[in-house]
């Protein structure tokens, strides 16, 4: 989820309008000396037991029943600047116009959140831009394992008795007075 979600904003970034290539740790961002400028950055991940299931058919229409092991939440700090306000503000925009609800992850679907935006000046950051922007973005996803039905076909039925609605009482399956 992690290579997948990274990949996905790089891909994003670039198409916003970055000429460079966009920095992936913030050692290198450091050390940068460009004005325009463009990272993600890998900022935390939450774990959380989950036991929800559900059941969904493969292409072959076999039924299958998904558990949710675990609530992945990774969260990702982009960075954008740039030289002035307005070229910061349009690749900005671009890359939130850019950016989908989701994307699939191994065959889940995983959503995507914008959770904030922190703008910078020059004076308040360690980049050599003029301006920058840093947005918070959180993939919520999560661990699957995913568990077959047994086929009808496949079990043998040995005996089929009927108890006409009576539930045994006593492991006999007679009445008692």
């Amino acid at each position: 989820m992690y290579a997948q979600s990274k990949a996905y904003l790089l891909e994003k970034i670039r198409a916003c309008g970055l000429k460079s290539n966009p920095y992936t740790t913030e050692k290198a961002l450091e050390k940068s000396q460009e004005s325009h400028v463009g990272a993600v950055l890998f900022e935390s991940e939450t774990l959380a037991r989950n036991g929800s299931k559900t059941r969904f058919r493969d292409q072959e229409g076999a039924q299958h029943k998904r558990r949710k092991v675990f609530d992945r939440k990774l969260s990702f700090t982009v960075i954008l600047g740039d030289y002035t306000d307005e070229a910061v503000e349009a690749m900005y925009e671009k890359f939130l116009a850019g950016l989908d609800s989701g994307i699939y992850i191994n065959g889940d679907y995983t959503p995507i959140e914008v959770e904030s935006a922190d703008w910078v000046d020059k004076d308040d950051s360690i980049l050599k831009a003029k301006v920058a922007v840093q947005v918070k973005i959180t993939f919520d996803g999560g661990l699957y394992r995913d568990t077959d039905f047994a086929r009808v076909r496949e079990l043998d039925v040995v005996s089929v008795t009927k108890n006409n609605g009576k539930e045994p009482i006593d492991g006999s399956e007679t009445e008692q007075p």
